[in-house]
């Protein structure tokens, strides 16, 4: 079902401007979640030159979550005295066997917050209780992480502990464009990737990958005119990283968020669900804070679980396929029964297509 409505929030000037540029085929993979949604929310596709094609990457935290780091999760949610502090949407999403919401309804206390701040609140709160704080996202919610283990460490609070689960997108992305069948023309980047890591690691994947890059906002104007920025590149034959919203030097708060980061993390190997085990894509806590390490803790290991074999999450992520390619979509797989994690969270592709491409909550 066809959102017709909200074509008119999209300018016609830039809906022709972009017409007017698109002269071959060209795919662009839009990396971000939020952008994708509001991508669909505003049916672009329909509006879309016929040469442009625009799938979707990675770009969800929850829905790159392997099985085992799901485990991982509630294991230690299932010590005594743990209070596990998650956010909304990870609670859903099935480990091999569980998820935190079902062991919840068992007797795990288990605790919505919507930052690492709120967690470490909790441990203030309940001093007898170990407070573990499932640390899920990209690099843009690495700092606030650190800030928060670095305030831990200052106050000497010590029944506060993280479960590192952040990945970083720049390895994944390098290590998924390198498949020549995926025909990847230019990255869409979000403006988060200004927030931790200056715009030149996505420089060297355009650079390496010959690709266009732009970075935009999350509003449909900003979208339209990064769109019509990396086909500009590509006419030009001089693709290459273009950032309209960037600034030549790094913030004040960029190099304070830089440093937090490295006086708390480092980047190692990590799993990612469909993508496998990609080199330099996850951060890990360093020895000396291993107090607020709570895989060390509790000296658990993240194990290769088992994914759901109706799900086709791995290809919809690596915009190999769309959801509605998948034969669960809508049927034995909907947002109150979702199977993959691309229905469980709020940017999940699947979840936001079957709710703006489809009209279904």
């Amino acid at each position: 079902m066809a959102n017709a409505e909200y074509t008119k929030e999209v300018s016609t000037a830039l809906v022709e401007e972009l017409h007017s540029l698109v002269d071959r085929p060209i795919r662009v993979m839009v990396i971000c979640g939020t952008q994708t949604r509001t991508l669909l929310k505003y049916n672009i596709n329909d509006i879309l030159p016929d040469n442009l094609e625009v799938v979707s990457g990675p770009g969800c935290s929850i829905c790159v979550m392997p099985a085992g780091h799901i485990d991982a999760f509630i294991k230690i949610s299932q010590q005594p005295d743990v209070i596990t502090a998650t956010c909304d949407d990870l609670l859903r999403v099935h480990g091999s066997r569980d998820s935190l919401q079902s062991i919840k309804a068992k007797g795990a206390q288990v605790e919505v917050v919507d930052a690492p701040m709120e967690a470490l609140d909790l441990a203030r709160k309940f001093p007898d209780k170990i407070v573990v704080f499932t640390a899920v996202g990209f690099e843009g919610a690495a700092p606030d992480v650190a800030e928060t283990i670095l305030e831990a460490a200052s106050e000497g609070i010590d029944n506060f502990c993280v479960i590192p689960s952040i990945r970083l997108l720049p390895p994944s992305l390098d290590s998924l464009l390198s498949a020549p069948e995926l025909n990847i023309r230019g990255l869409l980047c979000s403006a988060h990737i200004e927030a931790i890591t200056d715009t030149e690691a996505y420089a060297n994947l355009a650079r390496q990958h010959h690709l266009s890059c732009a970075v935009a906002g999350f509003g449909i104007t900003e979208i339209m005119e990064g769109l019509i920025s990396i086909v500009k590149q590509i006419k030009s034959g001089k693709p290459g990283n273009q950032n309209p919203y960037g600034k030549e030097t790094p913030s004040k708060e960029a190099i304070r968020s830089q440093k937090m980061l490295s006086e708390v993390f480092f980047a190692v190997e990590t799993d990612w669900r469909g993508l496998g085990s990609i080199e330099g894509s996850g951060f890990v806590i360093r020895d000396e804070l291993s107090l607020y390490d709570a895989v060390k803790r509790f000296n658990v290991r993240f194990k290769k679980g088992e994914e759901e074999i109706q799900c086709q999450c791995a290809d919809i992520l690596s915009g190999r396929s769309t959801p509605n390619e998948c034969p669960s979509f809508g049927i034995s797989c909907t947002s109150r029964h979702p199977v993959g994690p691309c229905m469980v969270a709020q940017e999940g592709i699947c979840a936001s297509y079957l709710r703006y491409m489809f009209g279904r909550l």
